[in-house]
């Protein structure tokens, strides 16, 4: 891995971060909607599904991260 090929896989790395935090924040501003009443179900239904989106956005962050820090780590010469 030479340096533009670090740089590329930094990039994507910040992407899949920012796409990260824009799932949290999807989760939070559906959570603020909650009342002391429980939900309806197609509200839980809306928060399950979208809690395993952040949970997906969240796995596929940290695995290209630790990629990144493997890279680092190595000075980017190791092989795929």
């Amino acid at each position: 891995m030479d340096q533009a090929e670090f740089a590329k896989l930094h990039g994507e790395c910040d992407t899949l971060r920012r796409d990260y935090f824009g799932e949290t924040e999807k989760t939070s501003r559906m959570l603020a909607n909650c009342t002391l009443e429980p939900l309806g179900f197609k509200e839980r239904l809306a928060l399950a599904a979208q809690g395993m989106v952040e949970n997906e956005a969240h796995r596929t962050y940290l695995g290209m991260r630790d990629l990144l820090l493997e890279a680092a780590r190595r000075g980017y010469g190791f092989a795929n």
